[in-house]
């Protein structure tokens, strides 16, 4: 182990960690393909979050820009890229004609909206016009210009002093209007002049398009058609087709692939590099060669396999890839804390629950075969699906189909393509590794607790018609959530459904203030489960029995009846003087359950004695 590497976890500024002296894996190979070989003029990159997105535009950024104060000097990028003893790809001499065409040579507008977000449309208008004051800050330096239109220079005054002053004044309708027109017309405004200023082409960045889509559309009061159009026409007037000669490359990321006639409705000559997609497949997460080295080079070799074990698993074309985020923090945790256990990084940084809304949905559905296809996930299965482009942004809350969320889980990190898998089409796909899947448990904790209304409602709901001995709703409703419960396949052992069952009543009879009492000494025996409620002098007893067969169910649901009879288990509730003591067998199977009530056991005992 090395603790003299320094490692920055969720670095995303190039040249703080360069000049910083801190651990950076190589992407700079990459740069010659994006902003010369090919001919693409506009690119976007689909990758999940985590996976270096913003580091890799700032590399961009870092190399193209332009000294505006002193142009052809290119002396920042030559310290960065070639002279600071890393040996970069770019630093190569069979770089050095294409370090000379782009290295320093073009004015760079970049901006991000991954922080974009609001509980209404007027506060995420608001973060955006916070975002363009940044450029507008910038690049003041325009307006001393004398190359500069004096229109054009009091338009880009009376902007900046918007931005600065009426950002958070935006519940005025006309504030709000004319901050949706300087946000639409800022970046081409500003571009504009940075051509005419230098005579250079300018190269638009924008990380995390997709962002204000998404928190427009999980709102409590969903603004996603408003968010829709201020983004489509913000990007018609930066990628548009008639565009003025000011663009030489526009570069976008985000998460999910939306339709380009959606969001790009203009755009001239827009490419989608998603996770299979080359030349890019290695561009964004760490290669398996990569991750082996930065392993080396902490000296935690030794944990190559748990680490695969634990974050390997994306496929992104033929490679292996790792998410960088959850490989730099393992690696500090174990250089610097010497913490070598791995644990979940990259789940605990989630800004939104995939998996528990759209769970939560299958469960109100009472969708099985969807809880069943989650299920075959979790037991490191893989299943098929249908790939799905979305013209909008999914509402998970509208039930989508599931092959919209799993495409959609897909793009986000949550499964990723089976090996042998197609990659478009009807592809196979599975749980990536083991830090997701440890998500996909902690949600399953969740979907069962009190915290989750509606698993917690329908316990409640249970407990009720059980103490009043409402045996065939009872018996429905238990079907109905084996079916939805997500561990059903471990069905091989009887202490599963006390388990399951003990999951369902304890919190709930808590909640009604009910005693819940698991085999306990009763009459000559050990009950199954026991509900009692004290004040009202009424008690439930449970017994469970299991069997293979569906047939066969309502025969173990005798059985059951039967042991609380033999071993008299109402018995100590009788001499209590409670007045209703009900009897429950319930007979279990695969997926389904059989209830045989003996009725109230104090009824019964006064009339034996008769």
């Amino acid at each position: 182990m090395k603790k003299d590497v320094l490692l920055y976890t969720g670095g995303e500024d190039l040249a703080e960690i360069i000049n910083g002296g801190g651990y950076y894996v190589d992407k700079t190979a990459y740069l010659k393909d994006l902003l010369i070989t090919d001919a693409i003029k506009n690119s976007l990159f689909i990758r999940p979050r985590r996976f270096g997105k913003t580091l890799n535009l700032d590399l961009i950024r870092q190399f193209c820009r332009l000294n505006y104060q002193n142009p052809g000097d290119k002396s920042y990028q030559q310290k960065l890229f070639v002279d600071n003893g890393r040996n970069l790809a770019v630093a190569g001499d069979d770089y050095k004609e294409f370090r000379e065409k782009i290295m320093g040579e073009f004015p760079v507008i970049s901006i991000s909206f991954r922080t974009v977000e609001g509980t209404c449309f007027q506060q995420a208008v608001s973060q955006l016009i916070y975002k363009v004051g940044l450029l507008y800050n910038e690049f003041d330096f325009l307006t001393k210009s004398s190359k500069q239109t004096s229109s054009s220079i009091q338009s880009y005054k009376e902007n900046l002093s918007f931005c600065d002053t009426q950002k958070n004044k935006l519940n005025d309708s006309q504030n709000l209007n004319s901050a949706i027109s300087i946000l639409v017309t800022a970046i081409p405004e500003i571009a504009s002049m940075l051509y005419k200023e230098y005579g250079r082409k300018v190269i638009v960045i924008i990380d995390e398009y997709d962002v204000p889509l998404q928190k427009a559309m999980i709102a409590e009061e969903p603004y996603y058609n408003k968010m829709l159009n201020i983004i489509r026409t913000l990007s018609g007037n930066i990628f548009k087709k008639d565009n003025e000669p000011w663009l030489y490359k526009g570069i976008v990321s985000g998460c999910l692939r939306i339709a380009h006639q959606s969001v790009f409705t203009d755009a001239n000559n827009f490419t989608t590099f998603g996770m299979n997609d080359e030349p890019y497949t290695g561009f964004f997460g760490f290669t398996e060669e990569e991750t082996e080295k930065l392993l080396a080079d902490c000296g935690l070799s030794e944990k190559e396999s748990e680490v695969k074990k634990w974050y390997d698993g994306y496929r992104f074309g033929d490679k292996h890839i790792y998410c960088p985020w959850s490989i730099i923090s393992y690696c500090y945790a174990a250089t610097q804390k010497d913490i070598y256990a791995p644990q979940p990084f990259w789940v605990n940084t989630s800004g939104n629950d995939l998996i528990t809304m759209f769970t939560d949905n299958s469960m109100e559905a009472h969708n099985a075969e969807n809880i069943d296809k989650l299920q075959k996930l979790l037991d490191g299965e893989t299943i098929d699906i249908s790939l799905k482009e979305f013209t909008t942004y999914p509402d998970l809350r509208n039930r989508v189909s599931f092959d919209v969320f799993m495409t959609m889980m897909l793009h986000t990190g949550y499964v990723t393509f089976a090996e042998g898998s197609d990659i478009t089409g009807k592809v196979t796909v599975r749980i990536p590794n083991q830090e997701v899947l440890a998500c996909f448990n902690e949600k399953r904790e969740y979907l069962y607790g009190e915290d989750n209304p509606y698993w917690y409602n329908q316990a409640l709901k249970l407990v009720d018609l059980l103490m009043v001995n409402n045996t065939d709703d009872a018996q429905m409703l238990i079907s109905t959530m084996l079916k939805e419960f997500l561990s059903i396949r471990n069905t091989g052992d009887e202490l599963y459904y006390h388990g399951f069952m003990t999951g369902i009543l304890g919190l709930a009879s808590a909640t009604k203030n009910f005693r819940y009492l698991e085999e306990i000494e009763s009459g000559t025996g050990f009950s199954d489960i026991i509900i009692d409620s004290f004040d009202n002098k009424t008690a439930c007893i449970l017994e469970l029995k299991k069997t293979e067969n569906l047939e066969d169910c309502y025969d173990a649901a005798q059985a059951a009846t039967k042991q609380i009879i033999q071993k008299d288990y109402a018995a100590k509730f009788i001499s209590r003087r409670y007045k209703k003591v009900y009897g429950i067998g319930i007979g279990f199977a695969q997926k389904s359950c059989e209830i045989v009530s003996l009725g109230n056991q104090v009824e019964v005992s006064a009339n034996s004695k008769v």
